[in-house]
């Protein structure tokens, strides 16, 4: 997760559900403030246990 720009569109995998959750930056700026980075690479925020991302346009 370390270089997901959480004002682009994306899709993330929550390890907590092992699901794929479409993001599309709109809170990008409470992401920033209220997320936690974890020493395993994983983010957390509001419940979400965040592990890996993807762009939506494949890059």
């Amino acid at each position: 997760m370390k270089n997901f720009d959480p004002s682009e569109p994306a899709v993330l995998h929550d390890r907590a559900t092992g699901e794929i959750v479409t993001w599309t930056g709109d809170e990008a700026d409470d992401f920033r403030r209220s997320s936690n980075a974890r020493d395993d690479g994983a983010v957390v925020w509001r419940g979400f246990v965040f592990d890996g991302w993807g762009n939506v346009l494949g890059g």
